[in-house]
C-alpha cells in the first residue's frame, strides 16, 4: 500500500507542534542496533546544542552509560538525522522507548512523505517492531503506522467537515 500525499497532507499541516515517531517496548539491545545503523547509514549530528559540542556520530557508549546512570548527573544529549532537507531528531528520554520528532514544516510533498515512510520502514525492519507517527506527545493516537514484519502500513484519513 502506498500513501497518497493528498490523503495525509493534513497530518503535516504546521500548527506549531512537532510530529513524534515512536518505537515502543525497546530493550538496550535495540538501542545498540539502532545507533549502529544510524551511524553507518545516515548523516548524523550528536551532542549538546546548547554548548555547541556536536560530533558526527552518536556516541553509543555515552548513551548506554546515560541510560544506566543512577545519579542523574549526566548531561542530556540528542541526535539529529538528516535525510536531504528533512531533520529527524532523536531523543534519549527512556531506554524502553525510542522517540524521534520531525518538524511538519519540512514535509511538503509526496517525495518528503516517501522519505519519512522509508525511514520508518527501515527502522521497523532493523528492529522488528511496529513504528508510529503521532501528533506531539500523543503516542496513544497513531496517525501513520508501519510494521515491516507484518507488511502493515496504516494511516488516518481526515474526516471531511
Amino acid at each position: 500500500m502506498n500513501l497518497n500525499w493528498s490523503d495525509v497532507r493534513w497530518i503535516f499541516e504546521p500548527e506549531g507542534s512537532l510530529r513524534d515517531i515512536y518505537i515502543k517496548n525497546i530493550r538496550i539491545e535495540d538501542w545498540i542496533v539502532l545507533i549502529d545503523h544510524l551511524n553507518q547509514n545516515y548523516v548524523v549530528k550528536f551532542g549538546s546544542y546548547d554548548e555547541n559540542k556536536i560530533i558526527n556520530k552518536i556516541d553509543k557508549e555515552y548513551v548506554l552509560q546515560y541510560f544506566s546512570d543512577q545519579t542523574a548527573g549526566m548531561e542530556t544529549k540528542s541526535a539529529s538525522i538528516f535525510i536531504d532537507k528533512i531533520m529527524i531528531n532523536l531523543h534519549f528520554f527512556s531506554d524502553e522507548e525510542i522517540e524521534f520528532d520531525i518538524d511538519p514544516n519540512e514535509i511538503n510533498s509526496n517525495s518528503d512523505l516517501e522519505a519519512i515512510i522509508q525511514f520508518m520502514t527501515t527502522m521497523s525492519q532493523i528492529l522488528k517492531k511496529e513504528i508510529i507517527l503521532t501528533g506531539e506527545g500523543e503516542s496513544e493516537y497513531p496517525l501513520i503506522t508501519v510494521d515491516h514484519h507484518n507488511k502493515k502500513l496504516l494511516y488516518t484519513i481526515k474526516k471531511s467537515t
